[in-house]
């Protein structure tokens, strides 16, 4: 029956348990806590319980503004584009396999650490942070891993996906990546794994044995290849080392140098890249067992190149007989032509016969300029190449008006309309030209002015040649100064037959009316002139020409001031994040901007303001900037300062679609954003600093019997009551990197910085002990002046060094009895509204130290007056129970004079006392035997009594100790004893 009850007991509760487990439904509706808009929401905090589910519908974003720690019987369950961003840190490792359902979407930690594995967990999810750590179990990850700083990914562990981050850490062993691995500083991959993509980094160790790459590799510093450990690709390396035995690489080698260790083979070619014909292997140490050019032994050459895919000529529709029509030639390294052949390479060219060369400056951009000439007018004729090296695959032809594939033909004619125009920003108005030409009778290849000093009306049209696609169209300036949009309307895109403008020629044939675009691209422009009367009835002329249009300037959408330095940028509106807008000269989105065939490079930069000073640290800004079709307005991921000061965000172009005279730079900025440190860090300086403020006394090492607290640095150190010590305050970023602009040369976004003591053991106790209450900071003079705060002149190039000494409550020159008290010294300050600090919680770091009580305790004495008497003063401290010798002590000193003599009575007079010179100093807490405080002999018939103390130390109050020569006890007294 006792069983049955506790059965029914134990349901009821489990039940009651089960049924407080709740799910927060991110799906579009209401969640407690948390401000939704649009497909975003966002969260100060998420509070689970601990069988508490979370659920984010595709399409739904969750951001979080703390970090996020998830149990073993919470769950997850994300799917298509859903998001969850955690700040700083996203941890899941602990979530029950089965409770994770993550089949799509991202999960984000923003400037801290992402966490997972500590379970054997599969995730399909895009994952980015500044730390990565998938943990001590096999986890299977499905998408893109990227962190700011490390990767660290378990053994055993299976990732579908590119892999990036400054170190990137595959433990070993026997993990599976499908991907390519990038990292800025260093790779290591340990043994038994396999990799299938390439993988590039300053420093590459593939760890000992049974590792294999199918990709090529790129180590620009350092490349070491364990024994059994194979890459199936080429390898462009400095340093590289193939260790004994058996480390192999099935492609080409290019290398500073190469060390073959036992069986270690290239099986391709090594190449130098010192290369020497004479001495192609100088590079080589071969200690693999097979000399040069055996079979398995190294094989040394220049590197090649194989020659372009094919060759690409960007052509106009027609030309004139009378003079050669300019074309481009592209060296495509691929069908597709993403990317051009980097070799030399010679052209000849027909019909005409012009020839050109190819990548002939450095650096070499696979594309030159050249022409094609035919003196007989021809409706259709065939372009051709010839070229050195030769190609594989067939010539292609683009038409230079709007960049599309043509059959490799295009007419000459004996008068033709010309069109062409310089570089220019969007909506500023600026000429084109175009003039009417033909072929002179008496010389053919001569071209002569048609329309010389007339008005005619020309049909005009605009095409989109890169992009493709647009949406407004040019406007032409006709002759009565009106603009004629080439579409319906000023804000349809380009229309198929364009609009009639009427255009004075000059006396060269020549008309210069102004073009407005307001959006930017490459834009193609045809002109036709069709007569159906007068004397030129029945003439019929058209030509063509590209203009470039660029955007004038970028920007930024408002960012929140102020930042904290290394912490990724916090926008305004943290849902839409941080955007770039490219525009035109009349401030508005250029929207075909990022839409181009080869990307744009729009880079970021920044523009400070302050510091001003002289050796100012200057670091670049972190973040990636990339335009999508987005209409014209970029995404900034991730940005980043790593100093302080105040600084404009800017992002710039140097030219556009390779425009030049002018090559259309334009750059913008943000508003002006101040940088703040992330935290601080304190520390007590201790012996061996050389930085000590000079009024400061060193911080002395405990012994093990005081329990003293451990601190930063981790050795403990304690300080009596009221004796300065050295305090260092550092200034850091979010990776724990002094920031060197903290400095008082420039207080402008500098404020004072608070320090206070706390308790070391939790941090919650202000100015400790509880009781008696009353402690505070002074700077440690016989004033013991109350210091709250460090001023900003006081820092160095991120670093402010104090004497600080931490009082216990109590009256001048007595000793209380406080027992030792841990302290931790906090450094804070306020900037601008935003706060930083050295509490751990800030993620800052604190130096700690015990509080002792203090005292110098001097001992009675008596002795006879012909004779010197000494006195064994201790340096004690109140342990809780009593006051006990600091055997810790070997510092503490004090002089002669410091010694006070009073209230002399008797015989004895305080003024023709004398004490033995010093210095006074303790050892193990305790004057030494033969450096005892000595006072003289007083002389015969001097007898009586003298008091004597120490008042010299403010943080150690010195007892009174009686001093006695020559009055007697009853009894006999011995003064010397010789024999024992």
């Amino acid at each position: 029956m006792r069983l049955f009850h506790f059965l029914v007991a134990l349901t009821c509760l489990l039940g009651a348990s089960l049924a407080q487990a709740a799910t927060l439904n991110f799906n579009g509706g209401s969640v407690a806590g948390c401000t939704l808009s649009g497909a975003q929401y966002t969260c100060a905090t998420l509070a689970l319980g601990d069988t508490d589910i979370v659920i984010i519908a595709s399409g739904i974003g969750v951001t979080v503004n703390s970090s996020l720690t998830m149990k073993y019987n919470q769950g997850l369950t994300m799917s298509g584009s859903a998001a969850l961003t955690a700040r700083p840190n996203l941890d899941i490792r602990d979530i029950n396999p089965p409770n994770l359902k993550v089949t799509g979407g991202s999960l984000t930690a923003d400037g801290g650490t992402f966490s997972m594995g500590a379970q054997e967990q599969t995730i399909t999810a895009n994952v980015a942070a500044t730390t990565i750590r998938m943990g001590s179990n096999n986890v299977k990850v499905t998408g893109s891993i990227s962190a700011k700083g490390l990767v660290e990914i378990a053994s055993g562990s299976v990732i579908n996906g590119p892999i990036s981050g400054a170190t990137v850490n595959i433990l070993a062993a026997s993990s599976r990546i499908q991907g390519d691995i990038t990292a800025t500083t260093s790779l290591t991959i340990g043994s038994g794994s396999q990799v299938t993509g390439n993988l590039t980094s300053p420093n590459i160790d593939l760890k000992a044995s049974g590792l294999l790459v199918t990709g090529d590799v790129k180590a620009s510093n350092t490349l070491t290849i364990a024994s059994g450990n194979g890459i199936k690709g080429n390898v462009e390396g400095g340093d590289v080392t193939l260790d004994s035995s058996n480390a192999y690489i099935t492609g080409n080698a290019v290398v500073d140098h190469i060390t073959l260790g036992w069986q270690g083979r290239v099986q391709q070619t090594i190449t130098c890249k010192a290369y020497t014909p004479s001495n192609p292997c100088s590079c080589v140490t071969n200690n693999s067992g097979w000399a040069f050019n055996e079979p398995q032994g190294p094989k040394c050459g220049p590197s090649t190149q194989a020659g372009p895919d094919h060759f690409q000529i960007t052509h106009p529709p027609t030309a004139l007989t009378c003079a050669p029509a300019p074309v481009t030639v592209t060296a495509c390294a691929d069908a597709a032509c993403s990317s051009v052949y980097t070799g030399a390479a010679q052209v000849t060219l027909t019909p005409g016969g012009a020839t050109a060369q190819i990548n002939s400056v450095q650096p070499p951009t696979g594309v030159a300029t050249s022409s094609v000439a035919q003196t007989t007018a021809a409706g259709s004729v065939l372009l051709g190449l010839t070229s050195t090296p030769a190609t594989t695959g067939a010539l292609v032809c683009r038409s230079s008006v709007d960049n599309s594939l043509t059959n490799c033909r295009m007419a000459f004619v004996s008068s033709a309309l010309q069109v062409s125009g310089i570089p220019r920003y969007a909506e500023d108005a600026e000429r084109i030209a175009i003039s009417a030409l033909q072929a002179s009778a008496s010389n053919p290849r001569a071209c002569v002015p048609l329309f010389a000093n007339q008005n005619k009306t020309l049909q005009l049209r605009c095409t989109y040649a890169n992009p493709d696609s647009g949406t407004l169209p040019a406007r032409i300036q006709n002759k009565d100064g009106t603009y004629i949009p080439l579409a319906a309307n000023t804000g349809s895109a380009c229309s198929a037959t364009g609009a009639a403008v009427q255009l004075a020629f000059d006396a060269n044939g020549l008309a210069t009316p102004n073009m407005l675009y307001a959006d930017a691209g490459a834009l193609g422009l045809t002109a036709t002139y069709a007569s159906t009367s007068g004397s030129d009835s029945g003439l019929t002329m058209t030509g063509s020409g590209n203009v470039i249009v660029g955007p004038k300037t970028f920007l930024f959408s408002p960012i929140v001031t102020p930042q904290r330095a290394g912490l990724a940028v916090l926008p305004v509106a943290p849902a839409l994040g941080i955007s770039v807008s490219a525009l035109n000269a009349a401030g508005a989105v250029t929207r075909n901007f990022g839409r181009e065939a080869t990307a744009q490079t729009v880079l970021l930069g920044r523009s400070i303001s302050a510091p001003v000073f002289t050796g100012y640290s200057d670091p670049a800004v972190a973040g990636s900037l990339t335009f999508g079709n987005n209409n014209g307005v970029g995404t900034a991921g991730n940005l980043s300062w790593p100093e302080v000061g105040t600084l404009k965000f800017t992002a710039s172009i140097t030219t556009y679609l390779g425009a030049a005279q002018p090559a259309l730079p334009a750059t913008g900025s943000s508003n002006d954003v101040q940088y703040i440190p992330h935290h601080f860090k304190t520390d007590i300086i201790v012996a061996g600093d050389t930085d000590l403020p000079a009024s400061a006394t060193l911080a002395a090492p405990c012994l093990s019997a005081m329990k003293c607290v451990v601190g930063v640095p981790p050795a403990g150190v304690y300080s009596y009551s009221g004796q300065a010590f050295g305090l260092r305050v550092t200034a850091q970023n979010l990776a724990n990197v002094t920031t060197r602009n903290f400095d008082g040369r420039d207080t402008t976004y500098m404020a004072p910085v608070q320090v206070q003591g706390w308790d070391a053991a939790k941090g919650e106790q202000l100015f400790p002990p509880a009781s008696p209450s009353g402690s505070r900071l002074t700077d440690g003079s016989s004033a013991q002046t109350t210091v709250t705060a460090i001023a900003p002149e006081k820092f160095t190039l991120g670093v402010a060094r104090a004497p600080l000494a931490y009082r216990f409550p109590g009256n001048s020159g007595v000793a209380v009895k406080v027992a030792p008290t841990h302290v931790l010294l906090r450094a804070s300050g306020t900037f601008a509204g935003a706060s930083a600090s050295s509490a751990p919680a800030a993620s800052g770091t604190e130096g700690a130290l015990t509080i002792l009580s203090g005292r110098l305790m001097v001992p009675h004495g008596y002795g006879s007056e012909l004779y010197p008497l000494r006195l064994a003063v201790q340096a004690q401290y109140w342990d809780g129970a009593g006051w006990v010798a600091n055997l810790a002590d070997s510092i503490s000193s004090f002089s002669k004079a410091q010694v006070l003599l009073n209230n002399c009575k008797k015989a004895l007079v305080c003024g023709d006392l004398q004490v033995a010179d010093g210095p006074y100093t303790v050892n193990k807490g305790e004057l030494p035997k033969n450096k005892q405080l000595t006072l003289l002999a007083p002389g015969a018939g001097r007898t009586g009594s003298v008091d004597v103390s120490v008042p010299g130390l403010i943080y150690l109050p010195s007892t009174v100790g009686t001093v006695v020569f020559g009055v007697f006890k009853s009894g006999p007294v011995i003064y010397i004893r010789e024999m024992y």
